[in-house]
């Protein structure tokens, strides 16, 4: 059996309703926190949540889908796209880079007049720019690329919290922390699929998705929060900043997924 360590595609709009197997459901909560961790695709598909397998699966269908969609064509490059996807490197990388310099930066902040004040995008960019030097050397020849890969990571980020607290999405003052979210939400799809093209055992898939529960609850506070993380992962992803269906239809899920008395959200708490 595989030993999971913690160091997508997307179709088209296809539920129209949260869904939950009445029979063959996971009752373990810790697997079942990992399965809510893939809740947004879940309903985007209209799978019920709360399983490991498709009851009726088509694993012929499911290889052809994760191969042509993840390049995975077998067991072994199922496990490794599990972990890196629970390790953050598919998606994820710069996007958290960007994301964790502005988060020491408001640590940094405590305890002086900036305290409480939205970190501009001129005193983000600068932060950015100490820490790659920091870390690259100042004349590190990846370093200009890098430094402009940021910048206009931090642009984009920062006009999709705008347009989250224009929707409701995002409080007034609230910054979405990192995107891990994103991969860590794919990677409970990812040991599912596994199970459904008979690339992986149910329990490999139960392995992991106690592994992906986990790490949600460090990573993340609540569930509003892990799935602010979803949404921006996948529209940085996906959108190009056009804030179209891509957009459109996670900000949708979101909503109902964080306020539906039927979500496992709303009954499942991440931190157990």
């Amino acid at each position: 059996m595989f030993g999971f360590l913690r160091k997508s595609p997307i179709f088209p709009w296809a539920g129209d309703r949260l869904r939950s197997a009445r029979s063959g459901g996971e009752t373990d909560e810790a697997v079942l926190r990992g399965l809510a961790c893939g809740a947004h695709l879940k309903y985007a598909n209209g799978d019920p949540w709360n399983t490991v397998a498709d009851p009726r699966p088509a694993p012929k269908w499911e290889r052809t889908r994760l191969k042509s969609m993840w390049n995975v064509t077998d067991a072994h490059r199922w496990y490794e796209m599990v972990q890196e996807l629970l390790d953050g490197q598919i998606s994820t990388p710069l996007w958290d880079m960007a994301m964790g310099a502005r988060a020491a930066l408001l640590v940094r902040r405590q305890g002086t007049p900036e305290a409480g004040q939205p970190v501009s995008e001129q005193a983000w960019n600068d932060a950015l720019g100490r820490w790659l030097v920091d870390r690259l050397g100042p004349h590190h020849p990846e370093l200009r690329d890098t430094s402009a890969a940021l910048r206009e990571s931090v642009s984009r980020i920062l006009r999709y919290e705008a347009r989250f607290r224009e929707d409701g999405l995002l409080h007034r003052d609230a910054v979405v922390r990192r995107t891990l979210a994103w991969d860590l939400g794919r990677a409970a799809n990812m040991a599912c699929w596994g199970v459904d093209a008979r690339f992986a055992q149910p329990d490999e898939a139960r392995e992991a998705l106690r592994v992906v529960g986990s790490a949600a609850a460090e990573e993340y506070d609540t569930w509003q929060d892990f799935s602010l993380g979803y949404v921006l992962g996948r529209c940085l992803h996906f959108d190009e900043d056009a804030f179209g269906s891509w957009y459109r239809e996670v900000r949708d899920s979101h909503r109902l997924l964080t306020a539906d008395r039927k979500s496992p959200w709303t009954a499942l708490p991440l931190r157990g």
